[in-house]
């Protein structure tokens, strides 16, 4: 199975730190038709809009309309902290919500159980899963661990440190509680995918791996100094990843999109290297790879 995973869009009609997340939300959605029209399945993992307000809603539905990527293939909407519920499912009232009115649902797909979590708490950047969302995460659990099935978790908030104090101020606040439950399902729950920091990240919490992509407009640069009150930010490439989930293995790509145009392509020889011309260099190390 192919996914392509984007995040942190920031859909907004100004610029933000003098990008222009519309135009880079644009080239990133046409980066991916061009190149990655085989995906099975693409998911954007929250912050859609900068605000929350009703005309950016309104500016990205506009913009998928017009995309190729429709159907079965529309991208998989999650919310995030600079999001607004009641504005995003005004927008979009085909969303799934369940019961409690949290924007979570889960997929069938041939790699397994997609599951989608809400993990927003309005009016704050940082996140939350409470008891309830909780309860609702462990009953699909259960379900999927009984039909042997495994199951990809996809939210919007790190659910783990990441060692970064300003990332880590604003992550999920029962962290604890969230990784409890999920150490009783690390053999169910094959992987987890995120956004909210803005830069690449990959890893593991409790065993489960998990990978986050940039923001597709205004990436981030990871600061360990320990200051939580600075962000690092400026002409620093957005990227998606490309997830390839088949059998046993989980293979990530990062593609930096705005980079296509740098990509210098050369035919290699049968055995798949680029050989120079240097008589003197041994066969087994002409190679430039």
């Amino acid at each position: 199975m192919k996914l392509v995973h984007i995040s942190d869009i920031h859909i907004n009609p100004e610029p933000i730190l003098g990008l222009d997340p519309v135009e880079n939300f644009r080239k990133c959605l046409a980066h991916v038709e061009a190149h990655q029209g085989d995906a099975d399945l693409i998911v954007i993992t929250g912050d859609l809009t900068h605000h929350g307000r009703p005309g950016s809603y309104a500016m990205l539905k506009n913009i998928l309309a017009g995309s190729s990527l429709r159907g079965a293939k529309a991208p998989r909407l999650l919310i995030g902290n600079h999001d607004d519920r009641e504005n995003f499912t005004a927008a979009f009232p085909a969303a799934a919500r369940d019961a409690d009115g949290f924007i979570q649902w889960t997929e069938e797909t041939t790699a397994g159980i997609f599951v989608y979590m809400d993990t927003v708490m309005q009016g704050e950047h940082g996140g939350s899963y409470c008891e309830v969302r909780r309860k609702w995460l462990e009953s699909v659990l259960d379900e999927a661990a009984a039909q042997g099935k495994p199951a990809w978790l996809f939210m919007h908030h790190n659910p783990t440190t990441v060692h970064v104090a300003n990332a880590d101020l604003i992550g999920i606040r029962e962290e604890a509680e969230l990784k409890a439950l999920l150490a009783r399902y690390r053999g169910t729950v094959r992987h987890m995918f995120f956004g909210h920091c803005h830069f690449t990240l990959s890893g593991s919490t409790g065993g489960i791996p998990f990978s986050a992509p940039r923001s597709t407009n205004h990436a981030c640069w990871p600061d360990f100094s320990g200051n939580a009150h600075r962000m690092g930010h400026g002409e620093l490439q957005p990227n998606y990843n490309v997830c390839f989930l088949e059998g046993d293995d989980v293979v990530i790509h990062s593609v930096d999109f705005l980079d296509e145009d740098k990509v210098n392509w050369q035919e290699t020889g049968e055995d798949g290297w680029i050989h120079e011309p240097d008589r003197e260099a041994s066969p087994r190390h002409s190679g430039l790879m």
